[in-house]
């Protein structure tokens, strides 16, 4: 099952790779959750359905589960208009972390819920699930993270929020700037963070500091197909060279 020539992509975000996850969890496991990414960052909707056809085969273990939701979120952050979700985020914004997932991993599982509600636009399902990771892991940016993603898909209804959006934003950015993850953490969030308020803030005309966030995000995702069409606008708009 394993591809032994992982995609360029793969390689170059080693924090996504077999030796950045738990010891625990199997290469093949390693292998999809790599791929999911690959799939996320590259705009790929059918590298990270594959992946799950195979992660819904592997049966009740907690690591591969966690990951079949992981794929369902990638999935629906590629679609961010499907606001009521499908069937598979609902299940996924509905469950309970199970009683043997414990501390930073159990607050992971718990985030992951939070982020699928936020997708079937369950606001108070999302809050509940953010509540319980934050009694387990206060620190994790990715809670905030969350709530600045669920913040913005209201943006396009009450345009009044953007500041606030902006603010939420820099606040989660901050947060992964001085995060020191647990070697065994998933690793979302960080390059998705930056190129939100990157975006953000070269709508505001900020072309400097948005460049700084643009190429941040490269750095930790060189093929990402969301900041790379941001740079390409920042440069044809010639605002790229802005003192």
């Amino acid at each position: 099952m394993r591809s032994t020539k992982l995609p360029a992509l793969i390689v170059a975000l080693g924090w996504c790779s077999a030796e950045s996850l738990s010891a625990a969890v199997s290469p093949e496991l390693a292998d999809l959750a790599a791929r999911i990414d690959y799939g996320f960052y590259t705009d790929d909707a059918r590298a990270i359905e594959a992946a799950l056809a195979v992660l819904e085969r592997s049966g009740d273990d907690p690591d591969a589960a966690y990951y079949r939701d992981f794929a369902v979120l990638r999935l629906a952050q590629l679609a961010p208009d499907a606001r009521a979700g499908t069937q598979l985020v609902s299940d996924c914004a509905g469950q309970d972390v199970p009683a043997e997932v414990q501390g930073a991993a159990a607050a992971e599982s718990w985030i992951l819920v939070a982020a699928c509600a936020a997708v079937a636009d369950s606001g108070r399902r999302m809050e509940q699930a953010l509540a319980r990771a934050r009694a387990l892991d206060d620190d994790n940016p990715r809670i905030a993270f969350v709530e600045a993603w669920a913040l913005q898909r209201e943006l396009a209804d009450d345009p009044a929020l953007h500041d606030t959006v902006v603010e939420t934003w820099r606040a989660t950015v901050a947060g992964f700037d001085t995060w020191s993850a647990p070697p065994d953490a998933p690793q979302w969030g960080y390059a998705e963070a930056l190129a939100a308020l990157g975006e953000l803030t070269l709508q505001r005309g900020e072309a400097r500091l948005a460049r700084d966030l643009i190429e941040r995000a490269l750095l930790l995702a060189p093929d990402y197909r969301f900041a790379l069409a941001l740079r390409s606008r920042l440069q044809g708009s010639g605002a790229s060279q802005t003192p």
